[in-house]
């Protein structure tokens, strides 16, 4: 008897997996408490027609890995071991059927595990597998891969049911679901694996798959659009009119004929036989075109053109299309994959050479056309992202345990409230165009304590993409002005080095509401919305040098940072709490009082203002009834810049004046201040006393 180690993740988004075993898996699927209201609630969700709200609580469904073991994530370079288990994964199988097919597999010798899925509706098969004596694989994957086929297509025909093909990956998760009738037997027989046999002709053989594939595509497509369905009481029906469009198109008669065979292996009839009767038409055979083909009136040449229907039928073979709304860009999944990636010129090229020689003659640019209309959806990354997350529990502050993280030396409290604010914004941001996050958030320290790491695992790895780091904070072009409609996050550093000018630049960035700019190789100019929160790093600790105020910044100046490799953020709950305080009316804004506050912690980072200093240093403000006298500004600058090389801004002095509270008057139409001139004596006096009390 031989137990099985497998990766547990506590959810899809998990990214660090727990050792667990098989045995132990059987167990909590059949009575693990917490599974089963996962599992009820998602049912119910399904029922009511909630789709999106029972995808987030699947999401929060425990899973695990069933061919590999994982160390520090879920892709392959995080593969450090095989388990020489496969899986089969049978969906939307009817109500009526679900009884004699879990029967049949749990006698089955070969099942390993055996459970329904969470939808109610599926069923997963665990079995294990072992390559025979005289067969030495080249890989573990290629021992995988014919061990998924040799799998999935025993249960197949034991079942009569379809099989998921996308659990060939090595690296799916299958997902638990309460089930208390759970089928596990360890002495299960493993499926021995033997040396594939040469198949002739491998060209010639998979471009006539391909073809058979591209035909029931397009008959499948067609059938549907009549109203034509493989449901109970129409399965006759539907075979028939699929024999008829397959003969129709050209297909092999017993390449079409072992086709539904398999398709169709849960009809009591006579399959075969049905098909072969529809190929007695033989004056139909190959009389469809697979795409339809319009002739053009101009066309001398009798070379029929792709219409735009051709195209759509076409490109919805060759795999998934969608409009990232957050980039601009198109995003491609080539067929038999999840992992999309920006679609570039040379992929475009290649499925129009594919067109024009598969199907039918077209302009590239027609299809680009196609590829750039309403065919191809739209799709939101931070919205989907957070629609798969688990509802907040409205207690644990999962937001107060990230930010503990940071080790601030002064006003951790501070740190906590004001960090959750613009996290909590920052997300607003995301999901809201009328809102902008004004605040920029500012770790200071020194070098090698994480913090831009740290700011930069903020997101989670789905959306690591947006988040921006801007070396060269002093030069803000056109292209900065871009990225705070296309990054989550831009986080500036070296921002001790930009001077009041640039700041003020980036301050007003911050409340920009829209960005109205020609992206690069666009057509024209496009009013984006701006979604990005500014954060920075600086060594330095004092920056700020707006005498006007700046409550557009959170610095803080840490003291350490728990290490984000070995104290990783809990994404799904930090953001769950986050998406859930931006819906109940959170305060993320600062109120009059949160600003009066921000602006007295900000003066400890901000760099010494000459005038200030000097002023300070010349004048006081005089007590009540205190005899004083009235000087305007230039009597100011006169007396305090005697002897400096460094040229004063009389703005700056009137501003401090202001600050420090001196009475502005007007007097003989000049205006000026009531003040105590300090003399030379006093003001010694003064810096003996700062010299002996400091």
């Amino acid at each position: 008897m031989k137990n099985y180690f497998l990766s547990l993740f506590q959810g899809y988004t998990d990214l660090h997996p727990t050792n667990t075993t098989l045995d132990e898996l059987a167990e909590r699927i059949r009575t693990d408490e917490r599974l089963k209201d996962i599992t009820e609630n998602h049912r119910s969700y399904l029922k009511l027609n909630q789709t999106r709200a029972a995808g987030r609580v699947k999401a929060a469904c425990p899973c695990f890995a069933v061919s590999v073991h994982f160390d520090g994530g879920k892709s392959k370079e995080h593969i450090d071991g095989w388990t020489h288990l496969v899986m089969a994964d049978f969906d939307h199988i009817p109500t009526e059927r679900m009884a004699e097919c879990v029967r049949r597999v749990r006698e089955d010798p070969h099942t390993l595990l055996a459970y329904t899925t969470i939808s109610g509706t599926g069923l997963r098969v665990i079995a294990a597998y072992e390559a025979a004596d005289d067969y030495h694989p080249r890989s573990e994957q290629e021992l995988h891969v014919l061990a998924f086929g040799r799998m999935n297509e025993h249960y197949a025909r034991l079942t009569g049911l379809s099989y998921d093909e996308k659990c060939k990956n090595a690296t799916r998760l299958s997902g638990l679901a309460h089930d208390p009738e759970a089928f596990f037997n360890l002495d299960a027989t493993a499926f021995v694996i033997e040396r594939p046999e040469p198949k002739p002709h491998p060209a010639r053989r998979k471009a006539s798959e391909k073809r058979l594939a591209r035909i029931v595509a397009t008959a499948e497509r067609l059938l549907a659009d009549e109203g034509v369905a493989y449901t109970e009481h129409h399965h006759n029906e539907y075979i028939m009119r699929m024999g008829y469009l397959l003969n129709a198109y050209g297909a092999d008669q017993e390449a079409a004929t072992q086709w539904a065979v398999e398709r169709f292996a849960d009809y009591d009839g006579d399959v075969a036989g049905i098909v072969r009767s529809c190929y007695q038409r033989t004056e139909e055979h190959g009389t469809r075109s697979l795409y339809a083909r319009k002739k053009a009136p101009d066309d001398r040449a009798g070379k029929n053109r792709a219409t735009v229907e051709d195209m759509e039928a076409f490109l919805t073979q060759q795999g998934r299309f969608r409009k990232n709304t957050v980039t601009g860009k198109y995003e491609f999944a080539p067929e038999g994959t999840d992992e999309f990636k920006d679609l570039t010129d040379r992929e475009v090229n290649s499925l129009w050479r594919r067109l024009c020689k598969e199907a039918a003659p077209a302009r590239k640019t027609e299809l680009q056309t196609v590829i750039e209309s309403d065919f191809v959806p739209l799709y939101n990354p931070f919205r989907e992202y957070v629609d798969a997350l688990p509802a907040w529990d409205g207690a644990t502050d999962y937001i107060g345990q990230l930010s503990a993280r940071v080790h601030v030396k002064h006003g951790a409290e501070l740190f906590d409230g004001f960090f959750k604010k613009w996290l909590v914004a920052m997300l607003a941001a995301l999901l809201d165009e009328e809102t902008v996050n004004h605040e920029i958030l500012v770790l200071i320290g020194r070098q090698g304590i994480y913090k831009t790491t740290w700011l930069n695992n903020l997101l989670p790895p789905e959306l690591r993409r947006y988040f921006y780091l801007k070396s060269n904070s002093r030069n803000i072009s056109k292209d900065d002005l871009l990225t705070l409609s296309e990054f989550a996050v831009v986080c500036l550093e070296e921002l001790d080095e930009m001077d009041s000018r640039e700041l003020n630049q980036l301050k007003a960035l911050t409340t920009m509401r829209h960005v109205n700019e020609r992206a690069a190789y666009a057509h024209f100019k496009e009013m984006r919305p701006h979604i990005a929160s500014f954060c920075g790093t600086s060594n330095n600790r004092q920056f700020l040098n707006d005498l006007s105020g700046n409550r557009r910044w959170m610095p803080f100046e840490v003291e350490s940072i728990d290490s984000p490799y070995d104290n990783p953020v809990d994404y799904t709950h930090v953001f769950a709490q986050a998406y859930a305080l931006t819906r109940n009316g959170y305060h993320y804004w600062l109120d009059d009082e949160e600003i009066r506050t921000l602006n007295d912690h900000n003066r400890q980072f901000e760099v010494p203002c000459l005038e200030q200093e000097l002023i300070l240093t010349h004048y006081r403000r005089p007590l009540e009834g205190e005899a004083c006298i009235f000087v305007t500004n230039a009597q100011i600058l006169a007396r305090i810049n005697a002897g400096l090389r460094h040229g004063l801004s009389p703005v700056k002095i009137g501003m401090v004046m202001s600050q420090e509270g001196f009475q502005q008057v007007r007097v003989g139409g000049k205006r000026g201040y009531r003040v105590i001139e300090l003399t030379g004596d006093e003001i010694y006096r003064n810096q003996q006393a700062m010299g002996r009390f400091t």
